[in-house]
Parts: C-alpha cells; sequence; structure tokens
C-alpha cells in the first residue's frame, strides 16, 4: 500500500474514482490481484499537502463549551488510542506544508528579529483613528473589539490589575514561538490605549449576557472593562491587539477525529504529528491550556477555491499566566480530574502531599505567573485535561518536536520575551533564563528517544555523512561509536536485502560497502552506543535513490524511519 503521504495529495477526482471503486469491489464481492504499489515515486518527498483541493463552501460550525470539551475529554476517551506512525508525514518522516502547518524554523535558519516578528505586518500598532466596533464574545480577559480606517478589526484586551502585562506578555511570546515553530496564528500587537479618546461605531454592538440578545453596545459596557484593567502612570492603558484572521470562521477544531464536513481533512486529527508534538511545545512553555476549544477554524476563500484553515488561537494562558490571575500550582502538573491522586487525598483524609504542592516557585514581579524549571519534568507534563493527540505521541513524533525545541538559540529566546516589553528587567531577565532551562530539558528528554542521526548524505563515490541533532543540541554528548547496516532496496516490493556486514564509525562519516551503488535504490540503518543514552539503540534508517539521472551523480535522500522497521 502507497505510503499515507502519497494517499492524501492524490487529486480530488483520483480521489472519487477510487472510493467508487472499493465501493463496486465490496458491493459485488469481486476477488482481484493485489498489485504492489511503490514505497517512493518521483516526486519524493512531497513537502506540500494541497488539502485545498475539494470543495470545503458548505462546512458548518463547530463551537464547543469549556464543559462540553471538558466532558468528553475527560470522561469519553475520544478519538483512538493506536501505536501507529502519524499518518501525514512524507516519505522524509517531516510534516508537509498544508492549512494546518508550515514549515519555517524546522527546514530553514531563521533569524533572532525573524523570529520575534513572528506574523506581524508592522512594527508598532498605533490605534489613531480607530473605532470601537462591538463587544468581546468570549474568554475570560476583557476586552472588545476595534476597526482601522481601512476596515480591520480587532480585538482590544486589557490586563487585571493585579497582574499588569501578564496575559498580553504570554499572548505576545507565545504567538511568536508558536508561528516559528509552524503553527498559523493570527498577528498580535501592543498598543497603548487613552480611554478618553474612544470613539463609538455607528454599528457597534454586544451580546446581552442576560439574555443573549445583540444590542447597542454602551459606555457603561467599556466601564466594565476597563475596571478590571491594569492603568499605566499617565492614565493611559497597555493593551493587546489581535488581527481577525481573515475568512469566515467556524468555530474550533479538535484534537481527535475530523471534522466530518470538511472534504479536505482525511486525517484523523489524533494522528496528525504537528497535533502528536504539540505536547512538547506544551511542556516546553506549559501551554497547558492545549485543547480544542482554544483553537480556530476559518473558510477562505481565494482563486476560484474554498477551503478551511487551522489556527492554534489564545495564548494568554502559558508561561504561568492564567490570563487574569497568576497560574495554580497544579498547572501542567496533573489534570483537573485525575483519580489516583483524588482517591490518595480522600482515604488519606487530605494529608496525601501531591507532588506538585512542594514546588517552591520563586518570587517574581506580578507580570509573570508560575513558572519554573528546577522541577520541572517534560515527560510528566500534562495539559488540563487528556488530550488524544499528545496520548498518541510516539518517540519520532517526540524527536521531530525536540529537534525543533532545538533550533530556538538563546538569542531568539531573549528577542521573544523582549517583544513582551514588560516594564520589570526582572521579569524579562527571569522568564528569559527559565524558558532557556526548559528548552534544554525537553530536548534532552524527547531528542534522546531514538538514534538523532539527521541530514544524511551520500555521494556518488559512496561516502555517507551525517550530523547528531543531540550533540549540535547540546543535549548529548557524542557516542563511543555508531554502527551501520547497509542494503538495498526493491522499491516495487518493499525488500530489503542486506550487503555486507555491520561496520562502524567514530563520527558523522563512513564508506558505503563495495558494490552496493549500483543499485536505484540503497539504505543504511544507523545506531549509536552510548551508555547514557539507551534510547540510541533505536535504529534511524535512511533511504537513497540515485540521482535523477539515472547513471550517476549524487544520490538523493528519499525516506528516513525513526524506529523499528515498519
Amino acid at each position: 500500500m502507497a505510503p499515507a503521504s502519497r494517499r492524501w495529495n492524490r487529486p480530488a477526482a483520483r480521489q472519487l474514482a477510487f472510493a467508487g471503486f472499493v465501493a463496486l469491489i465490496a458491493a459485488g464481492a469481486v476477488a482481484l490481484p493485489r498489485s504492489a504499489a511503490p514505497r517512493f515515486y518521483p516526486d519524493d518527498p512531497l513537502w506540500t499537502d494541497d488539502d485545498r483541493v475539494m470543495d470545503a463552501s458548505k462546512t458548518g460550525s463547530i463551537e464547543d463549551s469549556n464543559g462540553y470539551d471538558f466532558v468528553v475529554n475527560t470522561l469519553g476517551h475520544p478519538g483512538e488510542r493506536r501505536d501507529v506512525r502519524a499518518l501525514n508525514v512524507n516519505t522524509l518522516d517531516e510534516v508537509p506544508d498544508s492549512s494546518w502547518f508550515t514549515n519555517r524554523i524546522g527546514r530553514k535558519p531563521l533569524s533572532a528579529a525573524e523570529i520575534a516578528t513572528g506574523p506581524d505586518r508592522s512594527d508598532a500598532m498605533a490605534l489613531d483613528g480607530w473605532k470601537v466596533s462591538g463587544g468581546k464574545s468570549s474568554g475570560v480577559q476583557p476586552g472588545f473589539r476595534m476597526t482601522d480606517p481601512e476596515g480591520q478589526t480587532y480585538q482590544i484586551e486589557v490586563d487585571p490589575p493585579s497582574h499588569p502585562e501578564l496575559a498580553s506578555g504570554a499572548e505576545i511570546i507565545g504567538t511568536a514561538f508558536y508561528h516559528a515553530i509552524g503553527y498559523n496564528v493570527v498577528d498580535v500587537y501592543l498598543a497603548e490605549l487613552d480611554r478618553d479618546s474612544l470613539v463609538f461605531g455607528d454599528k457597534a454592538t454586544i451580546r446581552d449576557p442576560l439574555n443573549g440578545r445583540r444590542r447597542r453596545l454602551k459606555k457603561y459596557d467599556l466601564d466594565n472593562v476597563f475596571n478590571r484593567a491594569a492603568r499605566l502612570e499617565n492614565g493611559h492603558y497597555r493593551v493587546l491587539v489581535s488581527r481577525f484572521a481573515p475568512g469566515k470562521p467556524l468555530g474550533n477544531f479538535r484534537y481527535y477525529s475530523r471534522r466530518p464536513d470538511d472534504p479536505n481533512d482525511l486525517v484523523t486529527h489524533e494522528h496528525r504529528r504537528e497535533l502528536r508534538g504539540a505536547r512538547v511545545f506544551g511542556a516546553w512553555l506549559n501551554h497547558d491550556d492545549s485543547r480544542g476549544i482554544n483553537s480556530l477554524d476559518m473558510l477562505e476563500t481565494a482563486n476560484g477555491r474554498t477551503w478551511i484553515k487551522h489556527y492554534m488561537f489564545d495564548f494568554g494562558s502559558i508561561l504561568g499566566s492564567g490570563t487574569v490571575f497568576a497560574q495554580r500550582h497544579r498547572s501542567g502538573n496533573e489534570y483537573i480530574f485525575e483519580q489516583k491522586p483524588g482517591w490518595l487525598t480522600l482515604v488519606t483524609l487530605g494529608l496525601y502531599v501531591r507532588p506538585w504542592m512542594t514546588i517552591d516557585y520563586p518570587r517574581v514581579p506580578r507580570s509573570i505567573g508560575r513558572l519554573e524549571a528546577q522541577r520541572f519534568d517534560p515527560l510528566k507534563w500534562k495539559p488540563e485535561y487528556p488530550n488524544a493527540a499528545f496520548e498518541n505521541m510516539r518517540p519520532d513524533d517526540a524527536f521531530w518536536a525536540a529537534r525543533i525545541v532545538s533550533k530556538f538559540s538563546d538569542d531568539a529566546i531573549g528577542a521573544v520575551v523582549e517583544k513582551a516589553a514588560y516594564s520589570d528587567p526582572a521579569a524579562t531577565d527571569y522568564l528569559t533564563k527559565t524558558i532557556i532551562a526548559r528548552r534544554d530539558k525537553v530536548v534532552a528528554a524527547w531528542i534522546n528517544q531514538v538514534c538523532p542521526v539527521v541530514d544524511a548524505a551520500l555521494s556518488a563515490d559512496g561516502t555517507l555523512t551525517f550530523a547528531n541533532a543531540a550533540v549540535d543540541g547540546k543535549a548529548a554528548t557524542p557516542p563511543e561509536r555508531y554502527e551501520l547496516k547497509w542494503f538495498t532496496f526493491d522499491n516495487t516490493t518493499d525488500q530489503r536485502t542486506p550487503v555486507g556486514e555491520p561496520v562502524t564509525a567514530s563520527s558523522g562519516s563512513a564508506r558505503a560497502p563495495d558494490g552496493m551503488m549500483s543499485s536505484a535504490f540503497v539504505g543504511v540503518s544507523v545506531t549509536a552506543v552510548h551508555t547514557a543514552q539507551p534510547g540510541w539503540a533505536t535504529p534511524s534508517t535512511f533511504f537513497f535513490r540515485r540521482g535523477r539521472s539515472g547513471t550517476s551523480g549524487d544520490w538523493m535522500l528519499v525516506g528516513v524511519e525513526r524506529g523499528a522497521a515498519r
């Protein structure tokens, strides 16, 4: 069978024709001989999943509530729990660009300035000439909507008096990091707002919380916002300005199953690598609010196509921020509801001390919530409640994500935190050091679960070169030796034929055995011996295809496996 990456990249007409053919066979109970499909196609590896092929204009909205999302994921265990390779990776074991994800720092170097800029379209944001256009419809952070002179709508949010700069700083930082990682996010800015200069638009409305009906926005509606807002010394307010995404909002996506009315949504979400790997990113930044209700699907139309674009949304509750308060001590350490610790507390009449209760959070400025690195254990980190995609994460998914985290340099992290413009330098310093320390722990925990060999290349004369992502990321020392097993590969039958005896190498260079270079496909399985890294005994395997000329030239890397052969 062709790999999943090939199946979901076929044109829509072929998908429909194939589906009809399968239905015909099932109905007539026709027995046909099974033909072999090649593992690698001429255009592999694919770096784009064109999931905008089929018309999605008939798609409806999904609006999960907090209560529904909690109950379904805590008690219902939705989705599938199965040890299966992510279904949307290409033959290089990477995530192609799609309506879900765009490769950025994982595929090309980004400067610290580029990472800090993120999705922003301008360097600064001034609210001159803007009008108040509506009330905020959801979320715990107080705010309202404004429209700029060009007609673009933005959401304006404020920080609580008890924790000035808390949620706005977290949102600025989280947006920059998640954008650099590769997710779709909206651009966000910090601005200073003079309340006395606000002008109401002619059509400014709000949904009345008492009866659910829309009505004209009144002055007292803004009073309710600013009465819960931190005020600057000059009487103005620091506000977060979030640009509305283009298109029609369709609610949230889920971390399990598929959107039933989206014809382009062919991969169950719990088996999408970018959603599985989000567990690693969530642990790094303590994005314990990683759940479906903090996502956003937008229906977009361009060049005659209509499709859904999937956004990560709402980063106000990361890095120890609880949006309107410092995050609770439990955050990242235990689900909201867990039976075992709950029963232990009950049977011991409250004498059982949960481990997270003993964490000593340092005294930090009020703009920083509860975030620490000393007791942080990435492997034990948990979001607010179970997540099907996170629970399906495998070592190869974790390696992919940890390698991305390893590419954020100290300077890049510092630049992102500086963007939050904390008034207290101590806040900037503490948060920068803590994110760096958590990065190091995350990378060490997850990049070493498989042999971390990367960037394999095979020259025309049979010289193999490669790098070690764990060593380059300062998550491990070099191994005692590498062990290589070479083979030729039959692309039609998926058969591997060992060539020669296993060989060893002391560094990132080795020679292929004589006599195998005349094959169309060759491969090598690499492990490493390291007393402190048992995971390096789990192989990483690389497949090479002869250069496109067919007779000479360097070999092209077309396949990567992390783990045992599948």
